[in-house]
């Protein structure tokens, strides 16, 4: 019997330093300030691949939970197949069933086509009552089987969805990953043109106290020194 295999982890996002997706972050404080049309395309974006990227995970968690399931499902056929293996008649039950589905339609017509006594009649339904105990023995294991390789299906269509579904969130992570990149970038650029952007008042200022006017210097130059008068004595 074949022990289940252990679920892969769910995927989960990495924090991405400066990323800033929690509410009153710095990132998304600039992201929700910023007049930037490429940054608030970027943000709607983002807001979709994430609700996606939720709907998926969704999924991802109810094929686990069948996926648990099945494999449950699973070991109690294969368990109750090794019984009936052991038993060493479920081959031999299976050979016989068209002799007794035939015996069965031969009682059966006689029953409904030939006269006999009350007790005669009573045999005859005995017997069937005989051959229907044996077929469902046989159909017991091959029902089994057919349900085994039914519920082997289920599984590997699960285990299908659960890979697929997590490349598509592997996908959307890496998309993720470049809108916040991007939207790190134009903010940045934005700064830094804020900075290099001061106001003309601003510039006014810092221009007039870095120049010296040259008619000042002039007459700084031309001023003569004052003598000191020696004072009188008393």
């Amino acid at each position: 019997m074949q022990q289940a295999k252990e679920p892969k982890p769910l995927p989960q996002r990495p924090p991405q330093q400066g990323q800033g997706e929690n509410k009153g972050s710095p990132l998304n404080d600039a992201i929700k300030n910023s007049k930037n049309p490429e940054v608030t395309q970027a943000k709607t974006e983002i807001d979709e691949l994430k609700k996606q990227r939720s709907d998926i995970i969704v999924k991802i968690k109810g094929n686990r939970r069948k996926l648990s399931y099945k494999e449950a499902e699973s070991a109690a056929i294969a368990k109750l197949l090794e019984i009936e293996k052991q038993k060493g008649t479920s081959e031999a039950k299976k050979r016989k069933i068209g002799h007794l589905k035939r015996m069965k339609q031969r009682l059966e017509f006689k029953i409904s086509t030939e006269a006999s006594s009350l007790a005669a009649e009573k045999d005859l339904v005995r017997k069937i009552g005989e051959i229907n105990a044996e077929l469902d023995e046989a159909y017991k294991v091959i029902r089994l089987e057919r349900k085994s390789e039914l519920v082997k299906g289920d599984l590997e269509e699960c285990r299908t969805n659960i890979d697929q579904f997590s490349k598509q969130v592997a996908e959307m992570d890496k998309k993720l990953d470049e809108l916040y990149g991007k939207i790190r970038r134009l903010l940045g650029r934005e700064g830094f043109a804020a900075k290099q952007q001061m106001p003309q008042r601003q510039k006014k200022q810092v221009q007039q106290s870095q120049e010296i006017n040259l008619e000042d210097i002039a007459v700084i130059k031309k001023k003569p020194a004052k003598k000191v008068e020696s004072e009188e004595p008393i």
